[in-house]
């Protein structure tokens, strides 16, 4: 009667355990999945190149992308050179650059009309701040990069006549370490074609950025 006990007490144990393993396994795929997903690793473009996170970038002993952007000051003149971009052409319009220059902060009714980049900074800063805190970097570093790829490699250049300003679109990836996509993001560029200046550039919905 004892070793009967013993046997049937065995088998339940047994299948218990087989029971609950595949749980186990499951639950810690999914935290695992759950936490990648939650922590990418670079951004990318159509360029290919890749913009990573601060510490994997490390890890692997890799460069960011250099973003030169000269400071400007409260006394600095609003023409100051801050970076000289290369951009596609456009049919129809001149110029294959695009400037960003300190330019102006001036708000209207509430709306900043400004340019350049005081305009970036005051009015989308916190835009970019929300990618860059993605990736563990500096908003400035990740917003020329963001720039660069929307400049040189859009899903939509178009003239705006209303404006007199050519609309620049890009879309950048987040992915984590196995290169699953965590989020896209659009990227909005305008450019004067009176005298290339970058008057803002900021994220954007894809749709909106590409046009869709």
């Amino acid at each position: 009667m004892k070793k009967s006990t013993s046997l049937i007490l065995g088998v339940l144990l047994l299948g218990s355990s087989l029971v609950s393993a595949p749980a186990n396994a499951a639950q810690t795929e999914t935290e695992n999945f759950v936490e990648t997903q939650t922590t990418p690793a670079y951004a990318v473009g159509k360029s290919g190149e890749r913009f990573y996170f601060e510490n994997v970038a490390q890890k692997l002993g890799v460069g960011q992308p250099a973003a030169y952007w000269s400071p400007c000051g409260v006394f600095d003149k609003n023409e100051k050179l801050v970076r000289t971009f290369n951009r596609q052409a456009v049919k129809g319009v001149s110029g294959r650059t695009a400037y960003l220059r300190c330019g102006t902060n001036k708000v209207i009714n509430g709306d900043n009309v400004g340019w350049g980049y005081r305009h970036i900074k005051a009015g989308h800063m916190n835009d970019w701040n929300n990618q860059a805190v993605y990736l563990g970097v500096n908003w400035r570093e990740f917003a020329d990069w963001a720039t660069n790829e929307a400049l040189n490699w859009p899903c939509l250049k178009k003239y705006q006549s209303s404006n007199k300003t050519v609309r620049y679109g890009g879309v950048y990836e987040l992915r984590d370490s196995r290169d699953r996509i965590f989020k896209r993001v659009g990227v909005t560029t305008a450019v004067s074609t009176t005298n290339s200046r970058i008057i803002t550039s900021h994220p954007d919905s894809v749709s909106r950025a590409c046009g869709k």
